[in-house]
């Protein structure tokens, strides 16, 4: 019977810049050998990993491929690990990180996925539309070591 305890926990990181890709590996620590990082550059490669694969009938064209996560498609084939946490950044190029968290938590197979944005957006307004398409957290990326150590602490409680 398999330990849940000592499971390997899966983070899926969505992050363009990779300096900031670099900050949150250091916020997380991830030389744990318990915790595997996936790292995707760009929203269309997220929506490509969730759905994998389409069948005949689906859109093949990129402007059928918006209108899939648009619609929150649910035809995600399942072949990936079970992802533990995401970490998104709104700003993404190709699909930007918003429809990304809308996709997600549309689809009844990923729903349940915890996912916390990290953006350089502090605007009211930009929070609330993320709480609103179902994310779990909102947290500012830190300007300051202090706010770095401070980020570092909330991260790690998510």
């Amino acid at each position: 019977m398999e330990n849940l305890l000592l499971k390997e926990k899966k983070i899926l990181i969505i992050e363009d810049d990779p300096d900031h890709a670099d900050l949150i590996l250091d916020i997380l620590e991830i030389e744990n050998a318990e915790v595997k990082v996936i790292l995707m550059r760009d929203g269309q490669e997220v929506i490509d990993y969730f759905m994998e694969t389409y069948s005949s009938a689906s859109p093949t064209t990129s402007s059928g491929q918006e209108q899939a996560v648009k619609a929150g498609i649910k035809r995600g084939i399942g072949r990936h690990p079970q992802i533990d946490l995401i970490i998104l950044d709104l700003n993404l190029p190709k699909i930007n990180g918003m429809d990304v968290l809308k996709f997600l938590k549309k689809n009844s197979r990923y729903c349940s996925i915890p996912i916390v944005i990290l953006s350089t957006s502090s605007d009211q307004d930009t929070i609330d539309k993320a709480y609103k398409a179902g994310a779990n957290a909102f947290i500012t990326k830190p300007t300051s070591y202090d706010e770095f150590v401070e980020k570092k602490k909330l991260l790690k409680i998510c």
